[in-house]
């Protein structure tokens, strides 16, 4: 066999591997592989219950037939009777479940059931650094298929529980998990709603963007671009600007802060001109909000609150 010959013979198969690994990475995002991934639910492990006049609040361990498990918080109403309206919570990537304490939730905590979820992955800021960088990369993509999954896994939960009404099930997201809701949303058809908080699209200019902000040691641009397109490229398949569509034509609501550096205008767009109708974006005053900020986090809770009291989803105050 000849020099050029053996050269195109392992070009077709350099091109046919690259192609195969593309449609794998495809389907490992689709809505199949995404169910697969989640399995059936198979246990709930109770852990601590504390409870007080407003509400009983319950630490879970849900756990898959396909091996997922996934820690949670569950908070349920004490003033009123059921069966309730329910919401699985995605908070920020670094606050997980422990966004069902949080100020901004009461608002929908007092008449509805919430389920909020762990992330698969909660990795340090420092992981991006240096030779971190590669064992982040290497848990990333798993963890990231494992977090949507893990929010299907959740509604599996709530529709089983005989303290939730079915009907009246929906996602609330807020940063990262915004992602995760909007994604979930688009796969599947029992939340009747999908609310995204601070969310946006275009992944790889978003973290980009996040890795070089502001802050007390900031990633050099080049290495910010380096590792926010590379994650991108990782979980392509989810990019949220891909599934947000399919929401339709169940309402979709976003809400972002209309002076938010952390998140820029170009990417809370590609997410809103993605979405269909019936589709609202609501913007409000301040900054990328925080965990600290409670005045903000009331402000929030009590704008998703009036939406879903209009859309049916909550009863009226």
């Amino acid at each position: 066999m000849t020099r050029r010959r053996v050269l195109g013979v392992t070009g077709l198969i350099v091109v046919a591997a690259l192609a195969a690994a593309a449609g794998f990475g495809a389907w490992q995002g689709s809505r199949p592989a995404l169910l697969a991934r989640k399995g059936a639910l198979v246990a709930a492990d109770r852990g601590a219950v504390s409870s007080d006049v407003d509400a009983t609040i319950e630490e879970l361990t849900l756990r898959s037939s396909s091996g997922l498990a996934v820690g949670a918080l569950l908070r349920r109403p004490a003033r009123t009777p059921g069966p309730h309206p329910a919401a699985v919570l995605v908070g920020g990537i670094n606050l997980g479940r422990r966004i069902a304490l949080a100020r901004g939730p009461e608002g929908i905590a007092r008449d509805a059931v919430i389920l909020a979820i762990d992330y698969s992955l909660q990795p340090r800021r420092s992981a991006w650094r240096g030779v971190s960088a590669l064992g982040t990369l290497a848990r990333v993509r798993p963890a990231a298929f494992d977090t949507i999954a893990s929010v299907l896994l959740a509604l599996d939960y709530l529709e089983s529980h005989p303290d939730v009404d079915r009907r009246r099930l929906f996602l609330v997201g807020g940063s990262m998990g915004a992602v995760a809701v909007s994604i979930a949303g688009g796969i599947d058809e029992r939340p009747a709603a999908v609310v995204a908080l601070y969310g946006a699209g275009r992944l790889g200019s978003l973290v980009a963007h996040a890795l070089a902000y502001p802050q007390p040691r900031p990633y050099p641009r080049p290495v910010a671009l380096a590792a926010g397109y590379g994650l991108a490229l990782l979980i392509a398949p989810l990019e949220p600007t891909r599934y947000v569509g399919r929401i339709a034509p169940r309402p979709f609501l976003m809400v972002n802060g209309s002076t938010d550096t952390l998140i820029p205008p170009v990417n809370v767009n590609a997410l809103w001109q993605a979405a269909r109708e019936p589709k609202e974006v609501i913007w409000v005053a301040g900054e990328h909000v925080q965990p600290t900020e409670a005045a903000l986090l009331e402000t929030l809770g009590e704008v998703v609150r009036r939406w879903l009291v209009g859309r049916g989803l909550l009863p009226p105050a």
